[in-house]
């Protein structure tokens, strides 16, 4: 009679409590797993998002480098440009300087020659004249230097 309503009914109570012991160390144990796996997504996720970060941060340095690159380059080239015209406006005033010296000194020489001849060489005479008088003192010039 005991073992029927005492013995059996705790025994029952026992493997019933043992039952739900286990299935709770067993609950336990899934959610411990399921939270390993959770954190180690969470983990892979936070370095993929590093990495792709990383990236992001490459390419946008990659791209400053090459705007850097193109802005300098463009600089340069106005600045060759620039230079380009000044020298080339240069030459160009050198020249009309030039000319406008040379037709002045034909005119000076021609008044001389007309106020020491008394008479009017041609223009065409004059200018050949000059013209080779200017040839000489370039080359005595260019000598000396």
């Amino acid at each position: 009679i005991l073992t029927k309503f005492l013995y059996k009914p705790i025994t029952k109570k026992l493997e019933e409590r043992k039952k739900k012991i286990e299935e709770g160390l067993e609950y336990a144990d899934r959610m411990k797993s399921e939270m390993e796996k959770s954190d180690k997504k969470r983990q892979d996720v936070i370095d993929r998002a590093k990495l792709d970060a990383k990236k992001i941060v490459e390419e946008a340095k990659k791209e400053g480098r090459k705007l850097e690159a193109e802005i300098v380059e463009k600089a340069h080239k106005e600045a060759r440009s620039i230079l380009e015209k000044g020298q080339s406006e240069l030459t160009m005033e050198r020249q009309e300087m030039e000319k406008s010296l040379r037709k002045q000194t034909v005119d000076i020489a021609s008044n001389m020659v007309e106020t020491v001849l008394g008479e009017v060489i041609s223009t065409k005479d004059h200018i050949k004249i000059i013209n080779k008088r200017i040839g000489a003192l370039k080359r005595n010039y260019k000598y000396k230097s």
